[in-house]
């Protein structure tokens, strides 16, 4: 007898997709798991999600729009700030078309754009993708919040960088209140805010143009604190900066009154005590936001 022939295999059932949901969550556990390994660890895993992203969710979908800037944030501090800001100019128009230049994702991507056109040696356009920003960072987020008054910082370091140490000196000496007043006295953005002007009111006073200049109280607050956080590669250079802050203020033997001030006192309150000033009251109510 002929051998019956095999029944024929039933016809494949296509496996159903995974809910759209299911897929974004895999898809972000993915984007968190790179964010706990090194820079350069992360930045590839990330652009390999990205690229997922792409396929699955879109190119102009929140999340994937949001792993490629991430992706640029990890390829800048891998140590390559070329590739970080090739990929930001291509994806701050993507942001801005998909959710417009008022968004919190699209504003936090053009800050970092500015700041890696600034370190790509830029300082002018960095100085001008800040100054267009910054109102609209005030508009969406108030004009006191930490990353406006963040911005205006980073604008002043710009506009320095670019030559212009007074108008940056202008800049950091209505700020220092600013911060003070709304961020408190040990926030760390007032730390480096005083650090950078105590930097360029010093470097100001070496200028033929700051020489017949005096010291307001709030820069000889700053030269204060470079000196009480130590911000010097060297004593000399320290030193220097004590001989400096002596000869603009007239005052004379201040280091023992600098560096023997009790430990609990603000930066302020120290450099009341050295200069034998009431110390100076931040603003009762800060000025209105004004861009720069």
């Amino acid at each position: 007898m002929p051998t019956p022939s095999a029944a024929p295999a039933p016809p494949a059932v296509p496996r159903p997709a995974p809910p759209a949901e299911d897929v974004r969550a895999e898809l972000l556990r993915q984007r968190e798991a790179a964010r706990q390994v090194e820079p350069a660890a992360a930045a590839g895993l990330l652009e390999g999600t990205a690229r997922e992203m792409v396929a699955r969710l879109g190119r102009y979908d929140r999340d994937t729009l949001t792993t490629w800037r991430e992706l640029a944030w990890y390829r800048d501090a891998a140590g390559d700030p070329a590739g970080a800001l090739q990929l930001l100019e291509q994806v701050v128009p993507d942001l801005v078309q998909a959710l417009g230049h008022a968004d919190p994702d699209t504003l936090q991507a053009r800050f970092e754009l500015a700041v890696l056109i600034g370190t790509a040696g830029n300082p002018q356009g960095a100085a001008h993708q800040l100054h267009a920003l910054i109102p609209q960072l005030a508009a969406t987020l108030g004009p006191y919040d930490e990353r406006v008054l963040k911005a205006q910082h980073d604008l002043a370091l710009q506009v320095a960088d670019a030559g212009d140490v007074a108008g940056a000196l202008n800049q950091l000496r209505l700020l220092v209140p600013l911060v003070q007043q709304m961020l408190g006295e040990g926030h760390p953005l007032l730390a480096e805010v005083r650090l950078d002007l105590g930097r360029y009111a010093e470097l100001w006073g070496l200028t033929p143009a700051g020489r017949s200049t005096g010291l307001g109280w709030v820069e000889v607050v700053a030269m204060v604190h470079r000196l009480l956080v130590w911000d010097f590669e060297t004593d000399r250079e320290a030193d220097a900066s004590l001989r400096e802050l002596e000869r603009r203020t007239g005052a004379r033997d201040l280091m023992d009154r600098i560096f023997l001030a009790p430990e609990h006192l603000t930066t302020e309150q120290v450099a009341a005590t050295a200069f034998g000033v009431p110390a100076a009251a931040p603003p009762t109510m800060p000025p209105p936001f004004a861009g720069y």
